[in-house]
């Protein structure tokens, strides 16, 4: 999913690569990225790859999950379906004009390391027009002075044009843009109708940590989708918190911030019942009681904010 993800946002972070991206696509340059895990780099290389209709080849050399035996196959194009044997699926193959990614590379093993250094001096050759991009974690000063990356591969990929891909927690207005795109898509390829993302659901994910970046916030919108059954985006259960939600309330009153009211009482309504119904383990009778209505009340609520009935959590 993150790969498909368009760049959206109107940060500067966002502005600065979308020009990045306009620039290095196009020509032969190799390009470094760099950015935490799960920021959007595997995105910012798809980008460059495409960048003015670039319908070439495009090779991923994933470092996460590729064994040595489908990195070595990939580089020199032999032994492609002792690879597949062994790892049941086939390593792409490079060929004249690819683009080929090479993600995660802090994470390669010493051995695989030598395999892109040795391609990069000597084995693109074999190829017209290639173009290598390489995406790491860490700053390369910080992998050279650690010692995790070996001194050849350090001084090939300093040679690169580098992007820094921030952490979302740096880009939280571009946060709403995102939203929207993700949701699209993911409607999109469910054959859902488009779920309206009210300004509260904005400013609640605005509000996130985000450690994991960009893949967390596919994830909890993709959930989001998943189990919102009325015209609105509703928020997974496990991402609120009704005190949160609370103080954020209290917080835009004195900042004088626009938000919902309605919506957000609802919201803060649902998380309550939600917690009070796992508590007593889903006894819609007991749970009724404690809140001072009747089941008819209750079971109204269950319906208003789309939780499930005993039965169905049966």
């Amino acid at each position: 999913m993150t790969q498909e993800l368009r760049l959206v946002g109107t940060s500067s972070f966002a502005k600065r690569i979308v020009k990045q991206v306009a620039k290095l696509g196009p020509g032969r340059e190799d390009v470094f990225i760099m950015g935490e895990a799960g920021s959007g780099r595997r995105t910012v290389a798809w980008e460059i790859h495409n960048a003015k209709g670039r319908k070439k080849p495009y090779v991923l050399i994933d470092a996460r999950s590729m064994t040595t035996e489908e990195i070595r196959a990939t580089f020199t194009g032999q032994d492609l379906e002792s690879a597949e044997s062994l790892a049941g699926r086939k390593p792409a193959a490079i060929s004249d004009n690819a683009t080929v990614t090479v993600a995660d590379a802090d994470l390669l093993a010493p051995h695989n390391q030598a395999l892109v250094s040795s391609f990069l001096k000597e084995g693109r050759r074999k190829f017209g027009g290639i173009k290598v991009i390489v995406t790491t974690q860490q700053p390369l000063e910080r992998l050279a002075q650690s010692g995790v990356f070996a001194a050849d591969l350090v001084g090939h990929l300093e040679k690169f044009e580098s992007v820094e891909v921030p952490p979302l927690r740096e880009r939280v207005e571009d946060i709403p843009s995102l939203t929207t795109s993700i949701a699209k898509q993911l409607c999109a390829s469910l054959g859902k109708p488009m779920k309206e993302i009210s300004p509260n659901t904005s400013h609640i994910l605005s509000q996130g940590q985000w450690p994991g970046n960009l893949q967390q916030l596919v994830a909890v919108i993709g959930k989001a989708v998943m189990i919102s059954h009325g015209d609105n985006l509703e928020l997974p259960p496990d991402f609120l918190d009704e005190h949160q939600h609370l103080a954020d309330a209290i917080a835009n009153i004195h900042s004088g911030r626009i938000f919902i009211l309605d919506q957000s009482l609802d919201l803060i309504e649902k998380l309550i019942i939600q917690r009070a119904l796992k508590h007593f383990m889903y006894n819609q009778s007991r749970t009724a009681q404690v809140f001072g209505l009747s089941e008819a009340n209750f079971r109204y609520r269950l319906k208003k904010f789309g939780l499930p009935s005993i039965r169905k959590k049966v």
